[in-house]
């Protein structure tokens, strides 16, 4: 058989005459030296020229088609709100969460941060401890509904289809009215979930900027927020409340973000909660002060209900003889399990509203103690959630527990 010779040129700019030359065989040529020549029977030369096709091909589709996009699964949304004295601590607990972060495929931290004498900031947090901005704001009030519903939804229209948790820092007291925490008698609008400067966030409005549905779990490192009232509010919002029944001690949970971030990102946020629980035991003095609880909110309709059918609204009982979790003489954040069961006649009725409340409340632990020699108390009782206890000196206070959906949903056939 006569020998075949196959020859590729490779031509920068055809002159007069020349052949055209396609640039699929420029990159043949130059993929093969400049010249390819195959042999009839020379299977090696074949081989070889194979490659180079399979090489231009895959040249071809990689350049040809965009990269994908990252899928995107599970987000933690931080919200920040440090606009207060809380600024310095809010900047430490950034640095933290970067730290922590190990960046896992298909995982974003998104940080929503408002400090003093600085531009809120929205970032993204990679797995190499930087924070890359994604939008920066106007000077704008982060305790405003409207900026955290904004916030929320940006956070969302970037990862439609990722499952999300929440974590909130900032000064807050439950779901107590501004200023009410210092002063129960004074008569203000109920806003006490996040502060900048003066302005606080109301519980209600609060929920009322998360669509439902939004968040897994939603991780308050804010001071008395595991009480009822609050879970209640939230229970279309998120599945689970991780949350303090007391104040929380400072540095809070700054230390544990740098081991145990990933846990609210795509873990078992229950981990992180045991984590900084156990950083707390471990202290001395004052600092052995803790009093954590996981609560599931799907459970607190079928409590609410037990609790309307069966509790004595009616009966007296002294707030002063409940265990409190508030350092104040005023007695605003009782325990929901020592409270209610004392509404109740039968040892059947309170040991049902105990396993009730197991349903509700998945995770607590607390130290024997809260803030020993600083106006603090010994913990007794610790079912998970606090409670408020209608008192009759504090009327603009009742008022406005009156308009949380707990009370309502307490009292609905009762009045």
């Amino acid at each position: 058989m006569d020998r075949e010779i196959i020859t590729y040129r490779v031509i920068a700019d055809n002159e007069p005459g020349d052949a055209p030359v396609s640039s699929c065989r420029k990159h043949i040529a130059l993929l093969c030296g400049g010249q390819v020549r195959m042999h009839g029977k020379d299977s090696l030369t074949k081989a070889m020229l194979r490659v180079a096709f399979l090489s231009l091909a895959l040249l071809f589709v990689s350049c040809g088609k965009e990269q994908e996009p990252d899928i995107v699964t599970r987000v933690l949304l931080v919200y920040l709100g440090g606009d207060n004295s809380l600024s310095g601590e809010s900047n430490e607990k950034l640095e933290a969460i970067k730290q922590g972060y190990d960046g896992r495929y298909g995982t974003k931290v998104l940080v929503y941060h408002d400090m003093r004498n600085s531009a809120p900031r929205l970032l993204e947090i990679s797995g190499n401890t930087t924070a890359v901005p994604l939008r920066e704001y106007e000077a704008e009030n982060s305790a405003d509904p409207t900026v955290f519903r904004r916030v929320v939804a940006e956070a969302k229209a970037m990862y439609p289809g990722a499952v999300f948790n929440l974590l909130v820092f900032s000064h807050a007291s439950g779901w107590l009215p501004a200023g009410m925490l210092i002063n129960p008698r004074s008569a203000v609008q109920p806003r006490s979930v996040i502060t900048d400067g003066s302005n606080e966030m109301e519980l209600v409005d609060f929920a009322g900027a998360i669509p439902d549905g939004a968040f897994r779990h939603i991780i308050f490192e804010t001071c008395f927020m595991a009480g009822v009232e609050v879970a209640y509010q939230l229970r279309d919002k998120a599945e689970y409340v991780l949350a303090s029944s007391a104040e929380i001690v400072s540095p809070g949970f700054t230390d544990i973000y740098r081991q145990h971030t990933n846990e609210l990102v795509y873990g078992d946020p229950v981990k992180f909660i045991q984590a900084a629980f156990d950083y707390f035991d471990k202290q001395e003095g004052y600092m052995r002060s803790a009093t954590f609880s996981v609560i599931k909110t799907d459970a607190l309709d079928v409590l609410a209900d037990y609790i309307r059918k069966n509790c004595n609204s009616e009966k007296e009982i002294n707030a002063m003889d409940i265990q409190h979790f508030d350092r104040s003489s005023y007695r605003l954040f009782s325990d929901f399990g020592e409270y209610y069961t004392g509404l109740l006649e039968t040892e059947m009725q309170k040991e049902y509203l105990l396993r009730l409340i197991g349903g509700c409340v998945v995770w607590k632990a607390s130290t024997p103690s809260f803030m020993d020699g600083y106006n603090g108390f010994t913990i007794r009782k610790h079912s998970g959630m606090t409670a408020y206890i209608v008192q009759e000196r504090f009327p603009a206070l009742n008022e406005a527990y009156r308009r949380l959906d707990w009370y309502k949903a307490i009292t609905v056939d009762k009045e």
